[in-house]
């Protein structure tokens, strides 16, 4: 799935390309019948065209388009949706589920080849994203802010990091690279991480999304599925991770050997030993470990030995 990096490398695209066009048609496939939310496809296009773009934002994993007349075309790109400028005429592109007509002779063109990317045209973005949390990569969010939001959960911190109401826009790759960048073992309990840990925590946070950013988003194999930029292009921060994917492959830190494991029904990549696993729960010393028999059933088991003897 496309997250913080992929969206913010296509908004900035965008925005070199489309701000200040007028969308001048909208076609919309029939087979692609949950891509637009809320209203019918009909009249989605109706009220799409005729719109020029006043600007372009970015929420989390969200996709925000800004009209001029105060409303909001905003788009999530889900598992495979990507979002490509084209000249009007040229070739199709596989698994093109909507076209949207500019009037400099482009098309933007929705290619989907799972179909669950969801668009809405809205009066105020914030009533389709209203629970999310806090954006990673503003000023505004410091280790503070990481360990209010997740140190009271007693779920594992991989688990916690992809909850999108505690932080917008952190998906599987770059919370796997946050954690190896942190040393921080992926089924830690959130609520047992020191002030220290989420002080590391948050550089390796933002750390991981600008590299992202920096290398227009990653792109992880060559199937339609992946992440692509505006004129088609792969991102190349698949190449610079450092934990993702990376299973059985030596750790770059200290060369011992990267595992995987499930968090949550998650894949999770990491180096057990720069990232060392949470303590196990040891009884006390002297401490019975087997839960001790009753007296009255002592001596019904003493009396059935004596009789056997």
């Amino acid at each position: 799935m496309p997250e913080l990096p992929e969206v913010e490398t296509v908004r900035r695209d965008l925005e070199a390309r489309v701000l200040g066009r007028t969308i001048v048609g909208c076609c919309v496939s029939p087979d692609a019948p949950r891509l637009v939310q809320l209203v019918p496809v009909a009249e989605f296009c109706r009220e799409l065209s005729g719109r020029r773009i006043a600007g372009l934002r970015r929420r989390g994993k969200y996709l925000i388009v800004d009209l001029d007349d105060g409303r909001a075309w905003v788009i999530h790109r889900r598992m495979s949706g990507n979002v490509l400028y084209r000249p009007r005429g040229a070739p199709p592109d596989d698994y093109t589920r909507a076209v949207f007509t500019l009037d400099d002779a482009h098309e933007l063109r929705w290619t989907d080849l799972r179909k669950f990317g969801t668009m809405w045209l809205v009066e105020d973005a914030t009533m389709v994203m209203e629970s999310l949390g806090p954006e990673p990569l503003d000023a505004a969010f410091t280790p503070d802010v990481l360990r209010q939001r997740a140190g009271g959960r007693s779920a594992p911190i991989k688990s916690v990091l992809l909850d999108q109401t505690v932080l917008a826009g952190m998906g599987n790759l770059y919370t796997d690279e946050a954690l190896h960048d942190a040393g921080i073992h992926p089924l830690r309990r959130a609520n047992t991480l020191k002030r220290a840990d989420y002080a590391r925590l948050h550089d390796g946070i933002v750390r991981a999304l600008r590299t992202g950013i920096a290398a227009r988003g990653s792109s992880l194999g060559t199937t339609l599925r992946d992440h692509i930029n505006v004129d088609g292009a792969p991102g190349e921060n698949q190449h610079a991770v450092q934990a993702y994917g990376r299973e059985g492959q030596p750790c770059y830190r200290c060369g011992g050997v990267m595992r995987r494991l499930k968090v949550g029904g998650r894949s999770s990549v990491f180096c057990p030993t720069c990232q060392r696993p949470p303590r196990r729960t040891h009884p006390a010393p002297g401490r019975r470990t087997t839960p001790t028999r009753a007296p009255a059933a002592r001596r019904r088991a003493a009396t059935a030995v004596a009789r056997r003897t």
